[in-house]
């Protein structure tokens, strides 16, 4: 019997507008009024996580930065599993040896940026990576529009940040349009050179670096352990390489159709695409009693 379900949230839970459908939105409800726990399981950090669930009056815990912070349904941080500076100096001496590529820092202050063009350009490439039906223009309309409700610091340069003792790094995220070309050296390079990281990606043109203890699978079995909830007692749901630790972990990980084939392959079970309710078709299966493995 399933007990807790964990969700990511683009390319999975949101459809192509990047919005909540209204039958993912329902079936998520007909679960937690079941008695069924429900989580998401995120790369964003909480404010971005929590705006669109708020827009359908979803309450549930949230795992944000792919594990490195977890809030509970009132939306209290319960944790925070950071980077050491001098690590992320590390890290940004390496990034820097790349041309072209535009670094972010996910705080527990917020998300930093210093250059607000290339962040709009990047977040709309990623948005039109995950979502192909939607236009490049929507995509950048959708970036301009996060930017401002997720109040995004731009600033000039990133020393004054990493030179502040209360602000702790959670999550480096690095971008390119060439993708792999460049990013498969310089994650083979960052593995080999700076030790416990979990180096990830939500997209083919990025990566995301995060302390090795920072990952969705160990945060979503710590909060099943927390609950009295098994492994073989969890379906999670996701679409990417972040994905991957939550979907190998949980006996029921389900892979939507949209999803890369790292995800697919780490996953038991698989689902309809992201801008089908693959989410909720899932946990039809669930309240239904009649998953199956394909």
């Amino acid at each position: 019997m399933i007990k807790l379900i964990a969700s990511d949230m683009d390319g999975t839970l949101l459809n192509d507008h990047i919005d909540i459908s209204l039958s993912n939105a329902q079936a998520i409800k007909r679960a937690q009024s079941q008695g069924i726990h429900f989580i998401i399981a995120t790369g964003r950090d909480f404010p971005m996580a929590k705006h669109p669930l708020k827009e359908h009056n979803i309450e549930c815990p949230i795992v944000a930065l792919n594990g490195a912070q977890l809030f509970d349904v009132e939306g209290n941080n319960l944790y925070n599993k950071g980077l050491e500076k001098s690590t992320v100096r590390k890290i940004r001496s390496i990034l820097s040896q790349y041309p072209d590529l535009h670094e972010e820092l996910m705080t527990n202050d917020g998300i930093y940026s210093n250059d607000r063009d290339k962040r709009l350009a990047t977040i709309a490439s990623m948005l039109a990576d995950l979502n192909p039906d939607i236009s490049y223009e929507e995509a950048m309309e959708n970036a301009i529009s996060h930017a401002e409700e997720n109040n995004v610091k731009f600033v000039e340069s990133f020393d004054t940040i990493l030179e502040d003792d209360h602000i702790v790094i959670l999550k480096l995220s690095a971008h390119t349009e060439e993708g792999a070309t460049v990013l498969d050296p310089l994650k083979e390079q960052l593995m080999n050179e700076v030790p416990k990281l979990a180096i990830t990606a939500s997209s083919k043109k990025n990566i995301e670096i995060n302390h090795e203890s920072a990952q969705k699978g160990t945060a979503v079995a710590q909060y099943a352990k927390k609950l009295g909830i098994k492994a073989d007692e969890v379906m999670t749901i996701g679409d990417n390489i972040n994905d991957l630790s939550m979907l190998k972990w949980a006996k029921y990980g389900t892979a939507v159709a949209n999803a890369v084939p790292e995800a697919k392959e780490a996953a038991s079970y698989t689902t309809s695409s992201n801008s089908q309710n693959g989410v909720a078709e899932a946990i039809s299966r669930v309240l239904s009693g009649k998953i199956y493995k394909d």
